[in-house]
């Protein structure tokens, strides 16, 4: 069902919409003498994904943003949906005016981007608009049922496009290539350096192949170019307006909007000098946010330095850099393709795209030259010179503002809903549409292009749900013809659902919620069942997986709280350290992360406790997330007991830890009843080593272990506190007794 505007319809097969499904769309209706304004939870999960959410009707008369400090204008949940009721007399004299909606943390709530009832004064801020004439029986349905348009739309999607896009030199010439097969005029646009307006506009030609091409005589590297694109008027006279974009397939950008620098692909990496990444069963990944890492790093680095690729290069250069310290063997690197950050220095995480090759522009020296090309592939070497192989954190599910794929074919590249609303499983406010064949090419290329040509190690994929098991095979196909070695990790659900248990097929990793909960619970208790630390320390905490390596391992990420703020909250500090208990948990948690078979992965500075002050949410707040390395100095002994397990993992000794299949040792769990200690003994299946782990889950120390646990006076401890003989274990402590 497609909506339209009721002026000019006639005839008995539309039918007026009903009001409830017009505020759905519209964020308001009249019904009777009542106005309501609604929000549909359910198109909003992620947002409003917590009962205890608040949202609040927001506009010019009760103040925007302020409306949240009066309940007032607070919306009440009424079944599925958050509704405010109002008088309709009581607006109807203010006239025509603009709304929006607020949570209580100061999160806007876009509306659907296909609604009439809408203006868009800047990119992205997008309002609802209220007026006396729209009641709510403005709309009407109707049904299109198999339109040539609409078969045409399928046909486009099942049809994967075939060659090279955006800008390309040959000989002496170069050529511009834009996929735009419904398109009635597509424009190249020349952009002028100085001034930022249009130099010249060539008119592009349509090809059989549903491209759009213009080729040159000269070349035109260095130019700075838009595509401006016409669409045939199918259904709605909106959709002929005349859009400019920036190319998809731009390699690099001056900013969010555009406009794009015409540069010929890179040299791919020498095949002697590509970087052969840890097997994964032997990564142990820190993952890490370019700006955290640089804000308040001990290094002689500009202000500006600090905000760009190139200073994270210098500081990798140094062994006094923190992630060499760490001794982790492979970093996942927070988004730095192009997202939607307004200025340079704006703090921004990257999970909102808006490009899916061109390095971040706000990470560049000089991004009118292009040097974020350059300077990222400079910082992937540095990566490598320091032995840190490189994951990059990407987004395909979903696109940031402005949304350029929308303006190139919305229907085309973006998954809608029976109504025409673009879905929002991401609560991002749109979805890629992975079946799509032309969506599926462009992540194809986008992957495999970073890999070519950055030396870049392998993916960690957000939402990886939303791409589906199709599009996640065939990605792994297409890199490990690239890069044998290539590390794919996924994130294995959306607000959809996860992943399907075949994913287990694959050469995939997923994130472990299973522990980053199952572990915090343990944690938590005072008698913690040991069931969950048992299968995690045997690699078999995520029932689906066939191999251990299937499973990241984590605390906490980028996302949500930090893992100590789950613990205790800022107001329990005393001299900026939480209470001594805390500690002892967190160290108990990340021993049994560091000491499971899977792949660890710490969050940047959970070595030495880096919280967020209880903050849930932190995505622009760059003042919590940087990394305050003079607190180094008061964790001094918990940071070298991380780095000695991450040590001990990735020697010989540690080799139990990494197995590549559940077969390779055996296990024997060691319980004994009204004892908190509990034990796993370990046994190489192909070779003599044995090794016992012991955990103890209490607040108490415990000395005189049973026989149970073995002899120990002949054992060898690897890892733990001083020991003051064998068989005493300290409270919330974890011990590894090679026994051989």
């Amino acid at each position: 069902m497609n909506l339209i505007e009721r002026a000019g319809i006639k005839g008995s097969q539309f039918e007026t919409l009903d009001p409830w499904e017009r505020a759905k769309l519209g964020g308001y209706a009249k019904i009777g003498t009542k106005v309501v304004f609604l929000v549909e939870p359910e198109r909003f999960p992620f947002l409003l994904k917590d009962d205890d959410c608040k949202v609040y009707l927001a506009c010019e008369w009760n103040g925007w943003e302020k409306a949240r400090e009066d309940q007032h204008w607070k919306l009440e949940r009424e079944g599925e949906n958050l509704c405010l009721w109002m008088n309709w007399e009581d607006l109807t004299h203010l006239g025509s005016f603009a709304f929006k909606f607020i949570t209580d943390d100061g999160v806007w709530i876009d509306p659907p981007d296909s609604f009439p009832g809408i203006e868009e004064k800047l990119p992205g801020a997008v309002n609802f608009i209220f007026e006396e004439t729209r009641t709510g029986k403005d709309l009407v349905g109707f049904q299109i049922a198999d339109s040539p348009e609409n078969k045409k739309l399928d046909f486009l999607k099942s049809q994967r496009p075939v060659g090279e896009f955006g800008y390309r030199e040959h000989s002496n010439g170069s050529w511009f290539r834009v996929y735009a097969p419904r398109a009635k005029r597509v424009n190249l646009l020349i952009i002028e350096h100085e001034t930022g307006n249009v130099e010249t506009v060539h008119p592009m030609v349509f090809q059989k192949d549903g491209s759009w091409t213009i080729e040159f005589p000269e070349k035109s590297t260095g130019r700075l170019y838009r595509f401006s694109i016409t669409h045939h008027d199918h259904e709605n006279p909106r959709e002929s307006s005349t859009r400019e974009f920036l190319d998809p397939y731009a390699l690099a950008t001056i900013a969010r909007e555009g406009p794009g620098i015409a540069i010929h692909p890179p040299d791919t990496v020498a095949k002697d000098k590509v970087f052969s990444p840890p097997d994964m069963s032997s990564l142990v990944i820190a993952e890490a946010h370019l700006r955290d890492l640089l804000a308040l790093a001990p290094v002689d680095l500009t202000s500006k330095e600090r905000m760009e690729f190139r200073g994270l290069s210098k500081w990798l250069k140094s062994e006094d850099c923190y992630l060499r310290k760490l001794g982790v063997n492979a970093v996942e690197l927070q988004p730095i393709l192009e997202f939607d950050s307004q200025s340079k220095e704006e703090y921004h995480w990257g999970y909102m795209p808006v490009n899916f090759m061109a390095p971040a522009s706000a990470y560049a020296s000089d991004p009118q030259n292009g040097s974020a090309i350059t300077e990222f592939k400079d910082l992937i070497k540095a990566f490598h010179e320091a032995g840190l192989a490189v994951i990059l954190d990407v987004v395909y599910n979903h696109v940031g503002i402005p949304n350029h794929l929308a303006c190139l074919d919305r229907e085309l590249y973006f998954s809608t809903d029976e109504i025409g609303r673009l879905t929002n499983h991401s609560g991002c406010g749109n979805d890629l549409d992975c079946e799509s064949e032309p969506a599926r090419k462009l992540v194809i290329d986008s992957v495999s292009y970073l890999v070519r040509t950055f030396d870049i190690d392998g993916f960690r994929f957000d939402l990886g749900e939303l791409l589906g098991i199709g599009l996640l095979n065939e990605i792994e196909d297409e890199l490990k013809k690239i890069k044998p070695g290539i590390i794919l990790i996924a994130e294995p659900w959306s607000f959809r659902g996860r992943l399907p248990a075949e994913i287990n097929r694959t050469g995939y990793s997923l994130w472990s919620d299973s522990c980053r909960e199952g572990i915090l619970e343990f944690v938590q208790q005072d008698c913690p069942d040991a069931r969950v630390a048992l299968d995690l320390l045997q690699g078999t905490l995520d029932k689906e997986n066939r191999h251990p390596w299937q499973s990241v391992n984590y605390l906490e990420s980028h996302d949500d709280y930090a893992f100590i703020d789950r613990l205790c909250q800022p107001h329990d500090y005393e001299d900026d350290k939480p209470p001594a208990e805390i500690e002892s948990k967190v160290r108990l948690a990340l021993g049994l992360v560091l000491l499971s078979p899977g792949i660890p992965m710490l969050s940047a500075g959970q070595d030495f406790l880096r919280g967020k002050q209880g903050v849930r949410n932190t995505y622009l707040r760059g003042d919590l997330n940087a990394l305050d390395y003079s607190k180094s100095s008061k964790f001094e002994e918990l940071g070298e007991w991380v780095r000695s397990l991450i040590e001990f993992r990735l020697s010989s000794e540690g080799r139990f830890l990494r197995p590549e299949s559940l077969t390779n040792f055996s296990y024997e769990e060691i319980l004994i009843k009204g004892l908190a200690v509990f034990g796993l003994a370990i046994r190489e299946k192909e070779g003599r080593g044995s090794w016992l782990i012991l955990i103890n889950s209490s607040d108490l120390a415990v000395t005189g272990l049973p026989a149970e646990f073995g002899n120990l006076s002949q054992a060898t401890l690897r890892s733990g506190q001083i020991v003051k003989e064998p068989g005493f274990i300290d409270p919330m402590d974890i011990q590894v007794w090679q026994l051989d």
